[in-house]
């Protein structure tokens, strides 16, 4: 996995893209995928933005999971610095894929969800969750 050590935050007012992506996609999935991974233990919604968004849609932690799982190396959409609970700030990727819900797989005609994800500070199996929602 990646040490987020190793990145330099941007100062402040500076831009926040960042060139990405900076998580290994098909890692962190081989990780879900074995179960290393649990969805009660290894999801963190780190933002009130994301725990809204899990409210509102009635998502569980292992629906984000189910989610991810299905992503793409081709639903990346860019990376970008972004604050988190407890005024910290952590590098992301964000990925876009339309999901049909009821049957819990990719779908052209599924709704666009947002993903915009990290990595826990210590680089520790934990999905942090910025935000994930409809687009």
């Amino acid at each position: 996995m990646l040490d987020l050590n190793l990145l330099v935050k941007p100062a402040k007012g500076k831009s926040r893209k960042m060139t990405g992506p900076v998580l290994d996609l098909s890692a962190l999935q081989s990780v879900i995928a074995s179960g290393q991974l649990s969805a009660t233990e290894g999801v963190w919604p780190a933002t009130r933005r994301s725990r809204n968004s899990l409210e509102d849609y009635r998502w569980t932690y292992s629906d984000v999971l189910k989610i991810f799982s299905c992503l793409l190396a081709g639903d990346y959409n860019n990376s970008e610095w972004c604050d988190i609970d407890g005024d910290r700030m952590v590098p992301c990727d964000v990925y876009t894929i339309c999901y049909d819900e009821a049957r819990c797989q990719r779908n052209p005609r599924g709704m666009e969800v947002y993903l915009k994800f990290s990595i826990d500070d210590n680089c520790t199996l934990t999905l942090v969750l910025v935000q994930s929602h409809f687009s």
